[in-house]
């Protein structure tokens, strides 16, 4: 019988990251979405009513953490930011996963299952299992769980079924973002996949069937933060914290966004009126909260460097990036710009390595900054044969193959992507091996086994790209 694979290609960016927005969209009919973070862990019992007085509404709430968001006329900014309990306020930040668009990098194949081997197809989890040797060394079990905080996962995939454990969790609400969504009912249990993001990360971690993860055996559950749109950054903390209260041990985030300590300001191309919208912090600071918490519930964060190819140690050079994308639609940054939650103190930033073991053209970097590096494909094959219009070759020749990842899609059968997003669950996983053959050491222990014991390390310049190196879990199951 046949299987259908789908292959999706996006060049801009590359897909299998997730990209910022600010959100102050309806600016223009002077209303405005805000992230407030308050001076306590706790939302204030008498910010509702505060709130009312300035003509507001609380839309999300993440009390563990003390973060609200917000909507009301912009000029509800000041009058918020003035309450003492307040400690930060800015335009909310909405992220956005990549969508295949019909630009002619999208394409329908078939495979032959059944004449076909898929371990054959995976030369990312080869490359980390060392051909599969890890498996003689350990395939986890449901005694460690990931928590997928991404566009959930197919609950029906037969390679993912049986790792699928009770818990999973959806955390878009009713109307999904900005209630453009009609068709999100909000409801807790809704954490089916739409985009196919979330189940490709899953596969990697632990697919076990037609294809293999680099976990087969570990459990997994799914938090759900995206629908077909964008994403808030309430909803990703409010599943962080969740994740957290649910005991998972390994908490993996193929997401990053950017802040900017300084200011934004917006001018309206109606009227040409510039608007301060003030900076991204509270949305920094409140992922740092959230990631505290989760470090501090024993959880390991694993996130993913980004896809803009770009050194993210060079502050001014991310915002003059983010002015680049930005400035068409009437946003200005001052300042310097980091990524999010990438440098926040106690998580491992992952990036992306191609088949040649090098950084791939897409990825982050930056020393200091990336932690780790695991297999996420390259494009370099891809961007040649569409420069020399050949694309149709590259696709009829299927060598795609080559150079992306292979692994579960939403609708029961796999796809190939490719991006730091796929270079994440790798090292999620194996940091699951580690706790699921050492014991619950904690969050710390576990980072300091992924980063000394579980790579072919690398030294010099290699580490501003690679961190401590290309992940192994043969090295990682082995260590003494």
């Amino acid at each position: 019988m046949k299987r259908i694979i789908t292959l999706f290609l996006s060049v801009a960016f590359v897909i299998g990251m997730i990209l910022p927005n600010m959100a102050c969209a309806g600016i223009q009919e002077n209303t405005c979405c805000y992230s407030v973070l308050f001076n306590e862990n706790k939302i204030p019992n008498d910010f509702n009513a505060k709130l009312a007085a300035c003509a507001g509404e609380i839309t999300y709430t993440v009390p563990e953490i003390g973060f609200a968001q917000v909507n009301g006329d912009y000029k509800i900014f000041s009058e918020l930011k003035s309450l003492p309990s307040v400690s930060l306020i800015n335009p909310s930040v909405s992220w956005s996963m990549p969508k295949v668009k019909e630009n002619g990098m999208k394409s329908n194949l078939t495979l032959d299952t059944d004449q076909s081997s898929l371990w054959d197809l995976e030369w990312d989890i080869k490359r980390v299992t060392e051909n599969g040797a890890s498996y003689l060394l350990g395939t986890g079990s449901h005694n460690v769980v990931v928590g997928i905080i991404d566009s959930g996962i197919d609950r029906d995939h037969p390679d993912l079924l049986a790792n699928l454990l009770p818990g999973s969790k959806n955390f878009v609400p009713a109307g999904g973002y900005r209630n453009t969504e009609p068709d999100e009912t909000g409801g807790i249990d809704a954490f089916d996949d739409k985009t196919g993001h979330g189940s490709h990360v899953a596969g990697a971690i632990s697919a076990h069937g037609k294809m293999l993860g680099v976990a087969p055996d570990t459990g997994i559950r799914a938090y759900r933060v995206f629908g077909e749109s964008l994403a808030e950054t309430a909803w990703i903390t409010a599943a962080i914290t969740a994740a957290a209260n649910d005991g998972v041990d390994v908490i993996s985030m193929s997401l990053g966004d950017f802040a900017v300590k300084g200011q934004v300001f917006y001018t309206d191309p109606l009227t040409g009126e510039k608007v301060a919208l003030g900076n991204d912090i509270a949305d920094f600071a409140a992922y740092k909260r959230a990631i505290q918490y989760a470090i501090n519930k024993g959880s390991l964060v694993v996130l993913a460097a980004g896809n803009e190819g770009i050194n993210l140690t060079a502050k001014g050079k991310v915002t003059d990036y983010l002015n680049s994308v930005y400035g068409d639609d009437g946003l200005s940054f001052v300042g310097a710009g980091f990524e999010v939650p990438g440098t926040i103190p106690g998580v491992v930033t992952v990036s992306a390595t191609g088949p040649d073991d090098a950084l791939a053209l897409y990825s982050n970097f930056g020393p200091g900054f990336i932690d780790i590096a695991a297999p996420g494909g390259n494009i370099s094959g891809l961007l040649e044969y569409q420069q020399n219009g050949k694309l149709d070759e590259y696709y009829d020749k299927q060598l795609y193959k080559n150079e992306f990842c292979f692994s579960t899609d939403n609708q029961g059968g796999y796809a190939y992507n490719v991006g730091t997003s796929m270079a994440v669950p790798k090292v999620a996983a194996v940091a699951a091996l580690i706790i699921d053959k050492y014991g619950k050491i904690g969050p710390r222990k576990v980072a300091e086994m992924l980063y000394k014991q579980s790579v072919e390390p690398v030294r010099g310049k290699e580490q501003a790209y690679l961190g401590s190196g290309r992940l192994n879990a043969v090295k990682a199951l082995t260590a003494e």
